[in-house]
């Protein structure tokens, strides 16, 4: 089922929220990211810088490791935030989400938003038409598919 008007709102919201709260002492621009699961609830997310960079987290990460750590596998949509531009998910992060589709084969919607309401939505599949599926772990990450 498609995103509606008013869960891009909500996720607007959240990513706006969240993104106050960015730890940034290198980067100097915030993100924030709001996740989307199929049972309506919306977990937020902001970058991290590191001083190892790979120590740092995108805020998409940040806002699907949220949503884990409450107990939710199974994503409808994700959103990233930014003032200016559209901004998608970079291809680390698209990855990442390729985790959360395996479990439940849906095709998850993918959010680029300004602070102003203006969004553009395409699916993972658009954005990572070649993605990395993992034959080794996919019945273990369906195993999420419906765990509670």
């Amino acid at each position: 089922m498609p995103l509606t008007k008013d869960e891009i709102n909500l996720m607007i919201k959240t990513a706006i929220e969240t993104e106050k709260n960015a730890f940034l002492f290198k980067s100097k621009h915030a993100f924030g990211s709001a996740v989307l699961t199929t049972d309506g609830n919306i977990y937020g997310g902001c970058n991290i810088d590191g001083v190892i960079s790979s120590q740092g987290s995108c805020a998409e990460v940040v806002a699907l490791n949220n949503a884990v750590a409450n107990g939710k596998y199974n994503i409808k949509a994700i959103l990233v935030i930014d003032e200016n531009e559209f901004v998608f998910p970079c291809g680390s992060c698209l990855q990442y989400l390729g985790q959360f589709f395996q479990t439940t084969n849906i095709d998850i919607e993918v959010v680029a938003a300004k602070v102003n309401g203006e969004c553009k939505v395409k699916k993972l599949s658009q954005l990572l038409p070649t993605l990395y599926l993992s034959s080794s772990f996919d019945f273990k990450l369906k195993k999420y598919r419906n765990k509670k």
